[in-house]
């Protein structure tokens, strides 16, 4: 802040009123060159040309005492004086001598900065602004990490003595000791010092007693005292304690560093006991021990006023005998005015936290509780929560609850206090509850169900959270949704839980969707804590007991009711159109050999039938056929290639079955085999390999004799209805398709209709079927292109004619399911279950299969999800173990 402008006449120097007046430079005494040179730098650095003044007669600009200014504490940098201030202070000094000559001509008093200067002239030190020179109040002076050192400390005192009024004094860090401290303290009595620190120097005994005095005095101003590593000694603090057993202004008091033990804390006890205007103690980093605690704790039980204790970093977990702790914690469990507190790194056992839990669940108005770097951790509700796995690395970064914070990285503590936590409430508008429960899931609960009060079909529920930005969602009877009321946002990928509703009864969630709520965007919902209170415990739903049964399953009430399974029937239609359409009769001339051979091959199509499905879906073509090779490797599976018949008499049996019989067969390709001509060649090759060579009188001893000892037995590999029957159609599967239903709806109806044609019914193609496991990443190492084709093959339901029709490509819905669920089997991609949900669920599968292809479905169901429109993904709930639940029973109808 800048003093006031006083002329100075030269005249009034030299005794001459008509001397004219001229620049008092001319009187000025020589001072060291270095002065002279930092002061030209000064001045060009202050003095630009646009600003340079007109020439005036000269004036001399006496600046008062000025005060640096506030500057925060959480900031350890000297101010740094801007160039003129700097110039000011400088020039201040050059004309020391004729300020002085003027001041005691005029019998002016000096101001502080000239009383400042003329003792560091006297003593022959170097003139530091130690920045004093800053703009700033006149009432404040922050020297702090300046190291003045005693040596400055007596210039300083005498400005002190000249200076009006001042407030606030901040000496931290500089190398102050005994002698220094005296002189500064003793010449402060006079002033109205509010604020006073000073911490990280060294104090003598001369020196605490004048802050002995300024506390004693009759006016008492003072509010804030910073004594923090200045090695009082403990006659010191029970002298202090015993002043302010009767002061009524101090409201901060910070003893900490200071290797305090148990003796000062009787005399701490007394002043808790006594004062009722501290607010604030802090006693962190000393040597106060189980039995110093106790006694600091039993002096709060009397004490209205203190609102904030400081206790971190001392042994107060130290000792064995478990007593100290008790009497602690029944202290807390009776305190009703502290409301921060902070215990960290206190070395206390894992017994003497489950003391300090319990202790703490009575105390309902400590909003902010720091306990870290010991075996437990304070969750959202303020609960002491035991954690033996705790790791000491968490409690690196951590806050003081007193005084500024030094470092930008800071931890999660759960203090309400620190972090600024604010009160909302919640509400849901359900219609038709019924009375059943509703449930907040809270990011700060880590998303763990809390049950809410229900009023006229509206649920309620007040919380305390912290501000910024908080995620949450509702659920009813473990069925998560979000309100329509509250901004909303969708995750990338699901998030999975284990919600735990009540005793026994833990449900697993996926949430892609929460409703959102900030602080700064949405402050209406935010108020100041009044009906939250820490420690409360939640209500706890018992849900009424229900008398279920079993609902019996079948195909008919199921998803798979649509699909034509295969039969006798349908096989024989199948058998029926193949060997009509075949040239057979023509090879086989003899009618009875015919009928026979007829017979034999109709009692085992049902094995031709799956091999030609699964063999035809390996050439990569929409329309289905076996190629060349294909058959190759299917004949040396069967070992049918060797000296009897080799791979000539193959192309010779090909050229002649590859031919179509009859034109207009448009779905055969041609150049590969379709079903009635794989039946030909078979009975073809059969009599080349055995008739022809002469093992076989006849072709119908010959086809019996490759079939049965060949072809048969690997033919039955080839039979997937043993899949069917056994992993897919079971009730498992047939939940996740019906929980998951609209979103495979969805699914469908995006992946079909490229080639349907007008007034044709939706068909999904392979080349659809194919983009839908691409998009849905089905597509792995173990589930390729080929393996996509064949469950495409394979859940297409049985045609008799495939060759002028193509029903047999054209997917429906019902067949995009099995197809879909032969896919995720191929995949292989097992869920990894959270703990306890797979025991959930098999409870409520009472006769469940053994069957894990219901598990990977739902476990592909979120990449599913990603394919839909976004209104459904953000609408959609997962379904839990009680969504399946709902499925599988209803209530008795038994009286």
């Amino acid at each position: 802040m800048e003093g006031p402008n006083l002329e100075l006449n030269p005249s009034a120097i030299s005794g001459d009123p008509t001397q004219r007046i001229v620049s008092p430079e001319r009187y000025l005494p020589l001072i060291k060159k270095k002065y002279s040179l930092s002061q030209k730098r000064l001045k060009k650095q202050a003095i630009t040309p646009s600003s340079r003044p007109e020439k005036k007669s000269p004036t001399i600009k006496i600046p008062v005492f000025e005060s640096p200014k506030v500057v925060p504490m959480a900031k350890y940098h000297s101010p740094s004086p801007n160039p003129q201030d700097r110039l000011d202070f400088f020039e201040s000094f050059k004309n020391l001598s004729k300020y002085t000559q003027r001041n005691k001509y005029q019998k002016l008093q000096n101001s502080p900065k000239l009383a400042y200067l003329e003792d560091l002239e006297k003593n022959n030190l170097n003139p530091k602004p130690f920045g004093m020179i800053n703009n700033g109040l006149e009432n404040v002076i922050d020297l702090h990490f300046l190291s003045i050192g005693d040596s400055y400390a007596h210039a300083f005192s005498e400005g002190l003595k000249h200076f009006k009024s001042l407030e606030r004094l901040n000496l931290k860090s500089n190398r102050l000791s005994e002698k220094g401290f005296y002189m500064i303290l003793s010449n402060l009595e006079n002033h109205p010092v509010r604020y006073l620190s000073l911490n990280d120097n060294i104090l003598g005994e001369r020196s605490f007693d004048c802050i002995l005095s300024i506390l004693k005095s009759s006016k008492p101003y003072l509010k804030h005292l910073n004594l923090e590593n200045t090695r009082i000694p403990a006659g010191g603090v029970v002298a202090l304690a015993g002043v302010l057993c009767s002061n009524q202004s101090l409201t901060f008091l910070s003893l900490a560093k200071n290797n305090l033990n148990a003796g000062p804390c009787k005399a701490l006890k007394e002043m808790l006991q006594n004062n009722n205007t501290l607010k604030k103690l802090d006693l962190h980093w000393n040597c106060i021990r189980s039995e110093g605690a106790v006694l600091i704790f039993e002096g709060l039980t009397e004490n209205k006023s203190l609102k904030a204790l400081d206790l971190s970093w001392n042994s107060i977990g130290c000792s064995k005998d478990l007593s100290f702790m008790n009497r602690i914690s029944e202290n807390l469990s009776k305190q009703t005015y502290l409301e921060h507190l902070d215990l960290s790194h206190s070395y206390i056992s894992l017994s003497e936290c489950e003391i300090l839990q319990k202790g703490l669940e009575n105390n309902h108005t400590l909003l902010g509780f720091h306990i870290a770097g010991n075996p437990c951790f304070v969750d959202s509700k303020g609960f002491l929560v035991i954690d033996p796995d705790r790791k000491p690395e968490e409690g690196h970064f951590f806050k003081r609850i007193i005084g500024p914070q030094q470092h930008m990285k800071t931890s999660k503590t759960n203090c309400w206090i620190c972090e600024g936590w604010k009160e909302v409430t919640f509400i849901w508008k359900m219609k038709f509850a019924n009375g059943d429960p509703a449930f907040l899931h809270l990011e700060c609960d880590n998303y763990q169900p809390e049950l809410m009060i229900c009023e006229n079909d509206t649920f309620k529920l007040t919380r305390a959270v912290p501000q910024g930005q908080i995620k949450f969602f509702f659920s009813h009877f473990s069925e998560a949704t979000v309100s329509q009321d509250y901004n909303t946002e969708t995750l990338k990928f699901p998030y999975e839980l284990e919600a735990n509703y009540w005793e026994g009864f833990v449900v697993p969630l996926k949430m892609v969707i929460f409703n959102t709520l900030n602080s700064e965007k949405d402050p209406q919902y935010f108020s100041q804590i009044s009906e939250a209170k820490p420690r409360i415990k939640s209500m706890v739903y018992i849900p009424p007991e229900e008398d279920l049964e079993r609902i019996p399953w079948s195909i008919p009430i199921s998803l798979f009711k649509d699909y034509r399974f295969i039969d006798q029937t349908l096989l024989t239609d199948c058998f029926e159109f193949d060997w009509n359409i075949s040239r057979l009769s023509n090879l086989i001339k003899i009618p009875l050999q015919q009928s026979q051979i007829k017979e034999f091959l109709h009692e085992h199509y049902e094995s031709i039938y799956y091999t030609y499905k699964t063999l035809s879906s390996l050439g990569g073509s929409e329309i289905f056929s076996i190629g060349s090779n294909v058959l190759t490797d299917f004949l040396n599976e069967c070992k049918l290639i060797d000296d009897l018949f080799g791979p000539s008499d193959i192309g010779v049996n090909w050229n002649a079955c590859i031919t179509p019989k009859e034109k207009g067969q448009i779905y055969n390709p041609g150049n590969g085999l379709v079903r009635y001509e794989f039946l030909e060649i078979l009975v073809r090759i059969a009599y080349d390999r055995y008739v022809r060579n002469k093992i076989c009188g006849n072709i119908l001893d010959a086809t019996r004799k490759m079939f049965l000892d060949y072809l048969i037995p690997i033919m039955k590999n080839y039979d997937t209805s043993i899949w069917r029957n056994g992993e897919y159609l079971c009730e498992d599967v047939d939940l996740v398709f019906k929980a998951y239903k609209i979103i495979l709806d969805q699914v469908y109806k995006k992946y079909s209709g490229k080639k349907t044609l007008p007034g044709q019914k939706v068909f999904m193609c392979m080349e659809e079927f194919r983009d839908f496991c691409r998009d849905a990443k089905l597509e792995n190492e173990r589930c390729t292109a080929r393996e996509i084709d064949l469950a495409f093959s394979l859940a297409m339901m049985c045609q008799a004619d495939e060759l002028y029709k193509k029903r047999h490509i054209e997917m429906s819905y019902v067949e995009f399911l099995e197809a879909f669920a032969r896919v995720c089997a191929a995949s292989g991609n097992v869920r990894r279950y959270p703990k306890n949900e797979k025991d959930q669920i098999k409870e409520f599968y009472v006769n469940a299969s053994v069957s894990k292809v219901h598990q990977i479905i739902e476990d592909a169901m979120p990449n599913l999800l990603m394919l839909c429109p976004q209104s459904l993904r953000e609408m959609f709930v997962f379904p839990t173990a009680e969504t399946y639940k709902k499925m599988m029973y209803r209530k008795s109808t038994k009286s």
